[in-house]
């Protein structure tokens, strides 16, 4: 075998592309602090764009006992939309339901929510502000039978998909959290599921970059595609608690652009 002299040796090395640095992302969530999380979608409903929008409180709290982690406290508080009362039907059916209700994530050091507190007494909360909703309703009517899908759809979910059900607008907010963001110029190859409002699960794929570092923040951006979807996701996450503090989401099928934007504020913040 020959050897390698020094020089051809350093030649080989620089030819080598260089390592993606690795960047950690610690979850630490702002205990015992009061945050707003706001998500606005705006789409084209009978040839007008418009907006659905809803409030949710959050507030963390330490988790006691030996397993670590945190407890979520949740709520949905308000709901609204400017489109035209029928095509809000399903939309305030399936969350209507859920105004009020207060919830207790179980959320482990990784930010992955593992459980909720006290599931029986949530979801009779939530079958039982379905039931006073439906009563409002004539039988027969749209809103009506916009209602029953939803409760035929909540009777058929088991323990696991409840717990999916109430947790799926959290867990975008821990979507880096526990994990590591790849600091290179030719991203990270993703591929993922894109589902609202297309009715049916596209699978997708593309390539996340980290785009600029902003003192505590990361921006970063996907870009997917797939059966006729385009994505294009942005997001800005916070260096100090590991969590998504706004999220931008452009959804393309066909002629039609859904776009849907969350942020994560302190209640303060949120109101000024």
């Amino acid at each position: 075998m020959k050897a390698w002299s020094l020089p051809l040796m350093l030649l080989a090395m620089a030819a080598q592309p260089a390592a993606a640095e690795l960047v950690p992302i610690a979850f630490a969530p702002p205990v015992g602090r009061d945050l707003a999380y706001r998500i606005d979608q705006h789409r084209t409903v009978d040839g007008q764009q418009s907006r659905f929008s809803a409030t949710r409180s959050l507030r963390f709290e330490r988790a006691e006992g030996t397993g670590g982690g945190y407890v979520l406290h949740a709520a949905l508080r308000t709901i609204d939309s400017d489109a035209p009362s029928a095509a809000t039907e399903s939309y305030r059916a399936a969350l209507t339901p859920l105004i009020g209700v207060e919830m207790g994530f179980r959320v482990d050091a990784t930010g992955k929510i593992v459980g909720l507190d006290d599931m029986d007494r949530v979801w009779a909360s939530v079958d039982q502000g379905l039931a006073r909703m439906m009563k409002g309703f004539a039988p027969g009517s749209s809103q009506y039978r916009a209602a029953s899908a939803v409760q035929a759809l909540f009777a058929g979910l088991s323990p696991e998909g409840r717990l999916a059900l109430l947790a799926g607008e959290y867990q975008p907010l821990f979507l880096f959290a526990g994990g590591e963001v790849e600091d290179e110029a030719a991203g990270r190859g993703v591929r993922t599921v894109a589902g609202s409002p297309l009715g049916r699960p596209v699978k997708v794929e593309g390539v996340l970059r980290l785009e600029a570092r902003e003192g505590g923040r990361f921006r970063l951006e996907e870009n997917l595609a797939g059966d006729g979807v385009q994505v294009r996701v942005r997001y800005g996450l916070s260096t100090q608690t590991g969590m998504v503090e706004d999220q931008t989401r452009d959804l393309t099928l066909g002629g039609g652009t859904l776009t849907e934007t969350r942020a994560l504020r302190e209640t303060d913040a949120a109101v000024r």
